[in-house]
């Protein structure tokens, strides 16, 4: 079977939420490559829209979340990448995730030990949340990310109530991983959507089925 073509079956009946991080996702980024392919094989796709990537303010970055989801027909699943990740965690946490279902988080930012030069224009989005959140999610972790080392992705995996995924060495897996399109976040993601229907299949919820 062709790569993705899993992915795509699974993905039937939900809209995807494109969440990037920190400066936004470039052309070459695993988020602008998944857009594109998924748009091309029929995924319903929204990529939030921010005014200022260099400089974020966290409530503009929430509403620029939440005009994403409200633009949705179906259940969502949000694909979010570093602050993109925390963002998706905060909102559905302190400001309820109506609409989301899931949520599969590439290499949050962990702006609470992060000492880089970075940390000045992320420091609006802290304190990360320690409670559990309301869907089931995905934590893919890279084993040399400067943003979030391997024992705190396990805490923060573990506090959200996460499963936690090794991504390998890939870095921060941003602009200059040159993944592609990423096949082993794609089988990632395609096991995020099975937990999510798993889930709804044991609580009595009613889910897309797939086509």
């Amino acid at each position: 079977m062709p790569a993705g073509t899993t992915v795509i079956q699974a993905l039937s009946g939900f809209d995807v939420v494109i969440v990037p991080g920190l400066d936004g996702s470039g052309p070459q980024h695993w988020q602008s490559q998944w857009e594109l392919f998924f748009r091309m094989h029929g995924v319903t796709v929204r990529r939030v829209q921010q005014d200022n990537w260099t400089h974020p303010h966290y409530p503009d970055w929430v509403q620029g979340l939440q005009h994403a989801v409200q633009t949705c027909h179906r259940p969502v699943i949000l694909v979010a990448h570093s602050l993109g990740a925390i963002l998706g965690v905060r909102v559905a946490i302190e400001q309820g995730a109506t609409g989301i279902v899931g949520a599969f988080l590439v290499a949050p930012a962990d702006i609470d030990h992060h000492h880089g030069p970075e940390a000045t224009r992320v420091a609006g989005f802290a304190p990360l949340p320690a409670t559990p959140l309301p869907f089931p999610a995905v934590l893919m972790a890279s084993q040399d990310d400067e943003w979030l080392s391997m024992p705190r992705a396990r805490d923060l995996a573990a506090r959200w109530g996460a499963t936690l995924v090794d991504a390998g060495a890939v870095g921060h897996i941003g602009n200059h991983a040159r993944v592609g399109l990423w096949p082993d976040g794609m089988t990632a993601l395609e096991n995020l959507v099975r937990l999510i229907r798993q889930r709804a299949l044991h609580s009595g919820t009613v889910t897309p089925h797939l086509s």
